[in-house]
């Protein structure tokens, strides 16, 4: 044998010994299924300095007086086999999809990145208004044009600071149906159905299991502190978060699901104050304290009977649809500039600017003539193998709990009582977690079941009055508009 045969040979038997010690040895992380996580927040509480803040949700001209505690925008990115998302939950009334469209170039243009940016708002009645609704008066806008330019950025540069902190991580699910949940919440409509489930993600840093990010997702009207209040605030969302930061470290988030006529004031979401032995009341600040606690209390309970989780597949799906526009308040807001052009109208799937003069109620009044509105839907679903995980939907605005849960209901006095019903988001879901997302990448306004419209008398189930949705949403095709939507994706990724 040769001097150079000798040596290949032996080369030979160490790359064999080698294949063989590394079937023994753990395979490096990089190895594994990966899933990555990471999560900022930053401030987007507006000055008060010199400048006149109109506070969203309850009137016009409703000034803030004073910045009880601050509004943050908060993000936490996903990222499983080279697949991204990064959802941001926002301290806000609402943004429209036009406004998320511009956060998300922002994003990607910081970010070098594909990833799905998915910008909610948790709803908050007591921040600044940046819809355009609350303004002086109905046809002036309360929108601070730099304000909502700024909040845009930070969010972009939020969610930018989210994605680029991604680490190794383990998941952790939980869901809660304790009765409590159903008792923080008030509705005054029939069908009296409500959305209590309670459902918790939260993301670990692989290396040490601490908190990266806690994610809640439940439904109710940030709205405690009522009408009177003039203090910023963050209501009872802010105080989830500030407990299950204080609890577990990172960063939490809380979305709100399907909150259309589902409310914290009320009778009916009585909380006893253990410091005066009374029950704590609306308009006072202890009310949302005491229900962010709770609610904190029952996702800190849930995780710990929750269960690990180890996806290897991140499922993204999206549409973009148009949605007929039937609500001549909103056609008149928009002539007169209230949406400080950030709410664009179509007609044949292209932009359409006009206005023109119409009669009604024996006056003359301007109206934007374009048809139809623009949004969007999402579907995300985490697997192992064939087994769902989880399953997470966006609906762009304040869906009805029933188009959600089921229980939609014919009643006499409906405008369109022979509707189809259509076919609750829930149904089409398997998976044990399912995570809804309201006020995802828009606020449309009020999603109601069409056979449950009514606009005209008489009212609906023989009420000697009207309900209130119905002016705050775009028209009767708006729920099975959106519904068929979320069906086509969510059936679409079976197949």
């Amino acid at each position: 044998m040769s001097t150079l045969q000798a040596k290949m040979m032996s080369v030979a038997k160490a790359a064999k010994w080698l294949a063989c010690l590394s079937l023994l040895l753990p395979l490096p992380i990089q190895a594994y299924p990966q899933v990555l996580a990471g999560a900022a927040k930053t401030l987007i509480t507006p000055s008060l300095n010199g400048n006149k803040v109109y506070l969203a949700g309850f009137g016009h001209n409703r000034i803030a007086s004073a910045v009880h505690d601050p509004l943050y925008v908060r993000c936490a990115s996903l990222q499983i086999a080279k697949t991204s998302v990064v959802l941001c939950a926002a301290d806000l009334i609402g943004l429209f999809y036009e406004d998320v469209q511009k956060i998300r170039s922002k994003f990607r243009a910081q970010s070098g990145s594909d990833a799905l940016l998915i910008v909610a708002c948790t709803h908050v009645h007591e921040g600044p208004d940046t819809l355009g609704l609350w303004g002086p008066s109905p046809l002036e806008s309360g929108v601070d044009a730099a304000y909502l330019e700024s909040v845009e950025d930070r969010i972009s540069e939020t969610a930018v600071a989210a994605f680029r902190n991604m680490a190794p991580a383990r998941m952790r699910l939980a869901r809660d149906e304790h009765p409590l949940l159903a008792q923080l919440q008030s509705v005054d409509r029939p069908p009296y159905v409500k959305d209590p489930l309670l459902h918790i993600l939260q993301l670990q840093r692989r290396s040490n299991g601490e908190a990266i990010a806690t994610l809640v997702f439940w439904t109710d009207h940030p709205e405690t502190l009522n009408r009177k209040n003039t203090e910023i605030t963050a209501d009872y969302p802010g105080w989830i978060c500030r407990y299950l930061e204080q609890r577990y470290g990172g960063t939490a988030l809380m979305f709100n699901g399907a909150a259309g006529k589902v409310s914290t004031l009320g009778a009916q979401v009585a909380l006893l104050d253990p410091q005066t032995g009374q029950i704590a009341e609306d308009g006072a600040w202890r009310k949302p304290e005491l229900l962010g606690m709770s609610i904190g209390r029952l996702a800190e309970q849930a995780l710990a009977k929750g269960e690990s989780a180890n996806p290897n597949l991140l499922t993204i799906r999206t549409s973009a649809f148009f949605l007929p526009l039937a609500n001549d308040r909103f056609r008149i807001v928009h002539a007169a500039h209230v949406f400080a052009e950030r709410r664009p109208l179509f007609t044949d799937d292209k932009l359409d600017n006009d206005v023109a003069e119409r009669e009604m109620n024996h006056q003359t009044v301007r109206l934007a003539t374009g048809r139809d509105l623009q949004s969007e839907v999402d579907y995300l679903e985490l697997k192992t193998g064939n087994r769902i995980l989880a399953q997470l939907v966006t609906i762009p605005g304040e869906i009805f709990p029933e188009l959600v849960n089921g229980g939609i209901t014919r009643y006499p006095g409906a405008d369109y009582p022979d509707a189809p019903i259509e076919v609750p988001v829930r149904s089409l879901l398997k998976s044990k977690y399912q995570l809804i997302i309201g006020l995802g990448n828009d606020e449309m306004g009020y999603i109601i079941p069409k056979a449950e419209w009514d606009e005209q008398p008489p009212w609906l189930n023989n009420s000697p009055r009207a309900y209130y949705g119905e002016i705050n949403s775009p028209g009767p095709e708006t729920a099975p508009v959106i519904a068929q939507a979320l069906r086509n994706l969510i059936e679409g990724a079976s197949k």
